[in-house]
């Protein structure tokens, strides 16, 4: 058994790392009868070694060599590994597909329709909300993608289901030539990714290839002020945001950036099935769906200082539209690995918000540090979050919100934004005078 790809029979496939989409690719290869190599970047623990070697006619570990090329029909790297790395440069130069994870789903064939979510910012709400809004109508339409199991691990599985729900990363979309969504989604575009696509002209035509093999009979869903700056190709067009849905009464809580992800949400599930029900009390019910861990989350407070943990806010504008939702004075510590692109505008915007002082920390902050100072915002720069939590209460009155809006990828100290807002959490709990919070978010 085999699959086939752009004219391609892969038999003999080389899966570029080895971390959760790597393993996903390997058990889908195995299913499907397709032989299989492992280059992987990092040393591995003896327990992935032990079954590579069990599974896999070859593999090699500690950096990737050109030498697991030679007889292979197709590579499949892992997100985490650019176009332009060495790997993929010389599988091109020799003539061998490169596909990305959701090209390789795409080639099992006979998958229900997709619906597809990628933007800068709430991506995973928007897909969370979706698959809730499909449950509660009665849909069977599992998740998956950037927001947890790959396409690739549940693609066999998903063959009876109504629709599966995507949320994709300008990562994967950089690497994809098939992934053909029947409903895709486009939140919005802000600075995000610079120091991985180079430029924002980069990232946003990652972004473009949401559309690239969308036909006349699917649909690309928009806000408005991006329509006239996006090529969605031949899809139908749906303007989400023009005008915003009134939510009905109960919903007042929900800021303008849920708002937002409501009607996109609502917007997909109607373009995927004409006779969504869409009245003012379906959508308070999918609203009570958007709670996400460590975003915009109310943990608890200290000494009367409210703490929000909004370590899912991994760019400049998601830390933005955090400020936003945030009612009265804050502290806002930011910190982490860079992004390289968005703080100078971050850094002046803060001026039109009631920031009583940013304490930035990890990796970034004197490159962060530096943008601050040009802007003339008052900050402190810490080594750690731990710190930074730290110097943010004494820094903090009765009445302010404490903000971890970090605006940067959380890998300078962390394997996940989820470990890094799990940690901030159990550090605030393990404060004196933490009492916790009844709400779930802003």
């Amino acid at each position: 058994m085999s699959v086939f790809a752009l004219g391609t029979r892969i038999d003999r496939l080389l899966i570029g790392g080895f971390g959760l989409t790597g393993k996903a690719i390997a058990r889908f290869c195995e299913s499907h009868g397709i032989h299989f190599a492992v280059s992987e970047s990092r040393a591995l623990p003896e327990t992935d070694r032990d079954w590579i070697r069990a599974h896999a006619f070859d593999y090699e570990v500690g950096g990737h060599t050109l030498r697991l090329l030679d007889g292979v029909d197709a590579v499949v790297p892992s997100p985490g590994i650019p176009v332009d790395a060495p790997l993929l440069r010389g599988a091109t130069e020799r003539g061998v597909l490169v596909l990305s994870e959701l090209d390789l789903a795409t080639t099992a064939g006979a998958a229900p329709p997709i619906v597809a979510v990628t933007g800068t910012n709430g991506k995973s709400t928007t897909v969370t909300l979706i698959g809730e809004i499909l449950r509660r109508a009665g849909f069977e339409a599992p998740v998956a993608g950037n927001i947890g199991l790959p396409f690739v691990a549940i693609v066999d599985s998903a063959r009876g289901a109504d629709a599966v729900v995507l949320e994709v990363s300008s990562f994967q979309l950089e690497q994809s030539r098939l992934f053909h969504p029947h409903v895709a989604v486009l939140l919005n575009l802000a600075p995000n990714h610079i120091e991985r696509h180079g430029s924002m002209a980069a990232y946003k035509a990652a972004k473009e290839r949401i559309f690239a093999q969308q036909t006349a009979s699917d649909v690309a869903v928009l806000p408005a002020e991006l329509v006239s700056q996006i090529d969605h190709g031949e899809a139908r067009l749906v303007v989400y945001d023009r005008p915003i849905p009134p939510l009905p009464l109960g919903s007042e809580k929900l800021t303008h950036v849920n708002r937002l992800n409501v009607a996109a949400a609502v917007a997909a599930c109607e373009a995927l099935s004409p006779g969504f029900d869409a009245s003012a009390r379906r959508i308070a019910e999918y609203a009570a769906a958007l709670h996400l861990p460590f975003r915009q989350q109310e943990i608890g407070s200290i000494a009367g200082v409210r703490i929000i943990n909004d370590s899912k806010a991994t760019s400049p504008a998601a830390t933005l539209a955090a400020l936003r939702s945030v009612q009265g004075p804050v502290v806002l510590l930011l910190g982490g690995r860079s992004k390289k692109g968005g703080y100078d505008d971050l850094a002046r915007a803060l001026s039109g918000f009631r920031v009583r002082t940013v304490i930035v920390f990890g990796e970034a902050r004197e490159e962060i540090a530096g943008h601050l100072r040009a802007a003339q915002v008052g900050f402190r720069t810490v080594d750690s979050l731990q710190t930074a939590l730290a110097e943010g209460l004494a820094a903090a009155r009765p009445g302010d919100a404490l903000l971890l809006s970090p605006a940067c990828s959380s890998f300078d100290a962390f394997s996940s934004y989820e470990e890094r807002g799990g940690t901030f959490t159990r550090l605030c709990r393990e404060r004196a005078g933490f009492a916790p919070s009844r709400s779930k978010d802003v």
